[in-house]
Formats: structure tokens, C-alpha cells, sequence
């Protein structure tokens, strides 16, 4: 009987623990799998004057800032999606764009396409919306000041004499980031005499000056992301129609609408998606006072109940 009740307590014992290890697995994979912060960062350059556009974006970002009103436009604006840069993604490229439509709608956009993938009036299409969607790696999830035409993709193709154009390899940006111990290669290379600087250390091209005015932080304001890491984004570029049949690769952006997820362990970008673009609808096509940062229940990620799909 000793024996029985013995080996019937080591039973309770090992299911009991059981069902801790279970518990706190859940707990785990839920904190891992926790809200990510969702952040907006949107510029219209049409809209906004140059100088007042490097103030607002190169803003301190705003953690959890006060929902402003969805503000419908005065017209309603006709696009057509087309393909930018695509990333890794477990959606496809099309049902991106049909959330996307849906959250645009919201703001006054219409979709020119019909259901059979047809461009109804094409000479009434006012936009092209260039969409980039995926996962990749990123570092400072912010719109550019400057403002970018078709050529250019998420990083501006380089002008002039670069790295690039003389046979090397750029690897480090600020915003796109990369190689992060690069920095300091790179700036010791601008500032190499080969680039026209007084010489090392010298001049105010030159590596000692350049890093002095990052690390105090002067012109170079790196947000709220210090790291380069794996970002959950879809960023809208929208060009004029007219602009682009008149001026092609060189036409400019109208306004650019960034929104970005840090990737959290155990999520897949169809696990946010809805989430980035709840969060942005209202400021597609606006102007954005610095970095929209949200990690309140504005951010939280509802997963919805699962279903079984037959063969």
C-alpha cells in the first residue's frame, strides 16, 4: 500500500510538473510573441515646405501621442497599386494590397482597378501608389526629408562621386542601417584624401569632425531604434500620374507614408499587418511631428479564433 501511494504521489508530482513547464511555456511564447511597437512616420511634399519637412521628421519621436481625427480628404483621389520592393513574406503581394485598399479607402483613396484587375478611366487616375511590404532588416523606420523621385527605391541611388561609384561598397546608412561597426569605416572613407579632405583628421570632412557631430547628436538624430534589426514595414510612395507620364524616372514623390513593426519572436508579418495599417490610416498622405511611436493597446495584435479547412 506504502508502495502504491508512493508511486500514485510521484504521478500527481510529475503531471503537476507538467503542467508548470506547459504554463510557463505559454507564458513565455506569449511575452515573445507580445504587442510590438507599431510606428508611423509620414511626409507630403507637396504640401510641405523643405525646411519645415526636415524639422518635422528629424523630430524626437512620440511615444503613444494623442490619436488625431481620420481626416477624409477634400477629394476622393483615384490610384493604382504597382509592385516596389518586395521582401520576405508568408501574404502574397495582392492580399497586401487589398488590406492596404481598405485602410486607404478610409481617407477618401479609390482603388482605379475592378475586381477582373481592369484600370477603370486610366485618364482619371490621379496616383501611383508604389508599395514595398515584407520583413527585412532596417534600423531607423523614418521617412527621408528629402524628396525622392521613381528612380529611387528605399535607399536613394547614389549621385556624384560615392563609394559606390568608385568601386566600392556602401555599407551603412543611416536609416536603412546594415553593418553596424561600419560607421566609422565609412566616414574615415569620405574623409580620405581620395574624397578631397585636408588629410586625416582633418578638415571638416574628415572622420574626427563627422563623428563629433554624430555622437553629440547635432545633425544626425538616430530616433528611437539605435540598432540595425529585423522590421515588419510597408511603405507607401505615391507619385502624380501626370508627373510620371511627363517626367518618368525623374518624377518626385507626392508623399511618402512609412510603417514599421519591430519583428517579435514566434509572429509572421500577417500577424501585424492589420495592426500597422489600423494604426496608420490616419496619417496616410500627412505630415508626421517626428517618429509615431505605439506600444498601447493601439499596437496590440488580435489574433482571431482558429478554423479548420477541409480537403
Amino acid at each position: 500500500m506504502n508502495l502504491m501511494k508512493h508511486t500514485n504521489l510521484s504521478i500527481l508530482a510529475s503531471i503537476s510538473a507538467l503542467f508548470v513547464a506547459v504554463s510557463v511555456g505559454h507564458a513565455q511564447r506569449g511575452a515573445a510573441a507580445g504587442p510590438a511597437p507599431v510606428s508611423v512616420s509620414s511626409a507630403n511634399y507637396t504640401d510641405t515646405s523643405s525646411g519645415e519637412l526636415r524639422r518635422l521628421t528629424g523630430g524626437l519621436a512620440q511615444i503613444n501621442p494623442a490619436s488625431i481625427d481620420l481626416a477624409p480628404l477634400e477629394r476622393p483621389l483615384r490610384y493604382v497599386f504597382v509592385p516596389g520592393e518586395l521582401y520576405k513574406s508568408d501574404i502574397p503581394y495582392e492580399e497586401i494590397c487589398a488590406r492596404l485598399a481598405e485602410a486607404l479607402a478610409k481617407k477618401g483613396f479609390v482603388n482605379a482597378v475592378d475586381e477582373q484587375n481592369r484600370v477603370v478611366e486610366p485618364e482619371a487616375v490621379d496616383l501611383i501608389l508604389r508599395v514595398n511590404a515584407g520583413e527585412r532588416d532596417w534600423r531607423n523606420p523614418t521617412v527621408r526629408s528629402d524628396r525622392l523621385g521613381w528612380r529611387d527605391g528605399m535607399t536613394p541611388r547614389p549621385r556624384g562621386r560615392s563609394l559606390t561609384t568608385l568601386g566600392g561598397e556602401v555599407v551603412w546608412d543611416r536609416r536603412a542601417g546594415g553593418d553596424d561597426s561600419a560607421p566609422g569605416a565609412a566616414v574615415a572613407n569620405q574623409g580620405a584624401a581620395a574624397f578631397g579632405s585636408s588629410g586625416p583628421g582633418g578638415g571638416p570632412g574628415s572622420a574626427a569632425s563627422t563623428s563629433a557631430r554624430t555622437s553629440s547628436g547635432g545633425s544626425t538624430p538616430l530616433g528611437e531604434y539605435e540598432a540595425t534589426r529585423e522590421f515588419y514595414m510597408i511603405v507607401v510612395d505615391a507619385f502624380n500620374h501626370a508627373d510620371l507620364k511627363r517626367d518618368g524616372a525623374s518624377a518626385q514623390r507626392v508623399w511618402t507614408t512609412f510603417v514599421a513593426a519591430p519583428r517579435q519572436p514566434g509572429q509572421q508579418f500577417s500577424d501585424v499587418l492589420n495592426t500597422m495599417l489600423r494604426v496608420a490610416t490616419p496619417y496616410f498622405g500627412e505630415t508626421t511631428t517626428g517618429l509615431q511611436m505605439f506600444n498601447d493597446a493601439r499596437a496590440e495584435v488580435l489574433v482571431g479564433e482558429a478554423t479548420v479547412v477541409e480537403d
